[in-house]
């Protein structure tokens, strides 16, 4: 059985930042979202590597285990912002999150870092499919403190790690979606301001998946939007 992706991608800088260092992609076979970090413009240059790395994916998959080919994929991306790095003094620190999915015949394979999120809508089940790379996931990981209070640390955005031309690791995973799957792919700006409840709540109740898209960055803009957002919403389809 082969599958594919309708997916829709809708990206607003929010109502603080002055432009948007979020980068995505969102095809038929893969959706991407990278959440660029090290300020003006290094961030919205370090995402927008990984997004030319990794978009060629969709047209044609390399030969090979998808799961080494989205490794290979993402570890050029992290080289080339090394290189492009060097050759600024200002770009110093400079990175970016990267959270993919690639949808090839009946599997979908994941890879992430950082604290973009993927989440999944299975069967009325919303569940998120991605281990944020923070500093408070540590905490809730320890038993330090719980979710709800994770929500509202004030270290909740500080990144753990991120492709920034250095070693990382990378999480991966793979599984059997169905038809009638939904994902979603969101930066931060999404998951900080929206909770989960909500989330899903708005995956279950709007069919078309650009009119989902645009609902959920029209609630995190209502809701003050400090941080670019960005979201791709994608259903499993018959190819």
């Amino acid at each position: 059985m082969s599958l594919a992706l309708h997916s829709a991608v809708v990206t607003d800088p929010g109502l603080i930042r002055s432009n948007n260092e979020d980068s995505a992609f969102a095809g038929a076979r893969l959706i991407v979202v990278a959440d660029g970090i090290g300020g003006l413009p290094a961030g919205e240059l370090a995402s927008d590597i990984v997004i030319r790395g990794l978009r060629d994916l969709d047209a044609k998959l390399p030969d090979g285990d998808p799961e080494r080919v989205l490794r290979v994929a993402v570890a050029a991306a992290n080289d080339e912002i090394q290189i492009v790095a060097d050759e600024d003094p200002d770009r110093y620190g400079m990175g970016t999150t990267c959270t993919a999915m690639l949808l090839v015949d009946d599997q979908l394979y994941l890879a992430h870092v950082g604290d973009s999120r993927g989440y999944l809508l299975h069967e009325g089940a919303f569940s998120q499919v991605t281990v944020d790379d923070t500093y408070v996931q540590m905490l809730v990981d320890a038993g330090e403190i719980d979710r709800v209070e994770a929500r509202h640390h004030p270290q909740r955005s500080l990144v753990m790690q991120a492709l920034q031309g250095g070693g990382y690791e990378l999480h991966t995973q793979v599984w059997s979606p169905t038809v009638g799957d939904r994902l979603l792919v969101c930066s931060d700006g999404l998951s900080d301001v929206i909770t989960d409840d909500t989330i899903a709540a708005v995956l279950g109740m709007h069919p078309d998946v650009e009119e989902c898209a645009q609902t959920l960055v029209k609630l995190t803009l209502a809701a003050g939007a400090p941080d670019n957002v960005t979201v791709i919403v994608a259903d499993v389809v018959d190819a």
